[in-house]
């Protein structure tokens, strides 16, 4: 693969950095990431992910545009409202990048399909806003032995951690357990959410996704980033591979499949 002239003219500012060069973004452009979401956090993850020239960009979401995702939700805009977000984001993704091939899935992630989804993907970013699905694309990655991150937001708050199964670091199930211990919680609807703070998890999501594609710097492994923007507090909390942890442990077993995600009692 030989980088075109207008390729080494848009991607030059990367191509520059020595942890990229042209080595690097042809890495990039070879490579397939899938993302579950594009409302808050999967906007600026599609955003930034095509304009960095990644090559394959699946995306999956089920939802339609509403007035109430606009002051977060990049991607879509005033006269997107009732359209799929998938339509909508593509159309502005085409726009930005023609090098990306862009795959869209207009259905709800679920256990039946999970792993046709995800399968061959080279680093998954969750991006939902509900605990089931998160808890489900963990289970999926773990059990595809597939590289992913995953975020949330509330009010002034967020939080990331990322997952590598081959190397055996913590996942998302090792720090929060079965989904029958935890209430439901409240949502963005009820406990309200800044614009802003999904767009800077989000980017912290793709950021993840280009340096395991590269192979480069520390990703958020062993750790959960926790940012409070109301009181400017940057934390890394170290957690630890819960060795009988269901999804990832020394007997763990297939879940997706056979566990209750209860994903059918999500409303998005």
């Amino acid at each position: 693969m030989k980088l075109t002239e207008e390729q080494i003219d848009r991607y030059s500012r990367q191509i520059v950095l020595k942890e990229i060069g042209g080595i690097g973004q042809k890495k990039l452009l070879k490579s397939r990431v899938s993302l579950i979401g594009l409302g808050a956090l999967g906007s600026p993850v599609a955003y930034y992910l095509v304009a960095a020239g990644i090559g394959n960009l699946k995306i999956i979401d089920y939802d339609s545009v509403e007035p109430s995702n606009l002051h977060r939700q990049i991607l879509h805009f005033t006269e997107d409202i009732n359209r799929k977000k998938t339509e909508s984001a593509l159309e502005k993704l085409n726009k930005l990048n023609p090098d990306c091939n862009i795959e869209i899935i207009s259905n709800r992630i679920t256990p039946v399909n999970s792993k046709e989804i995800l399968r061959n993907s080279d680093f998954v970013i969750e991006g939902s806003d509900n605990f089931p699905t998160k808890m489900l694309v963990n289970d999926t990655c773990v059990n595809l032995n597939i590289a992913f991150t995953i975020a949330g937001v509330l009010r002034f708050h967020g939080q990331i951690m990322t997952t590598v199964p081959n190397e055996k670091t913590a996942c998302y199930r090792c720090v929060f357990g079965e989904i029958g211990e935890f209430p439901s919680g409240m949502s963005c609807s009820q406990a309200g959410v800044i614009g802003l703070i999904p767009g800077i998890l989000g980017c912290l999501e793709a950021n993840e996704a280009i340096k395991h594609i590269l192979k480069v710097g520390n990703l958020i492994t062993n750790k959960i980033m926790y940012i409070d923007l109301l009181h400017n507090a940057f934390n890394l909390v170290d957690i630890k591979r819960d060795k009988n942890c269901i999804a990832c442990g020394n007997n763990a077993s297939d879940l997706v499949e056979s566990y209750n995600y209860r994903i059918e009692d999500v409303c998005q």
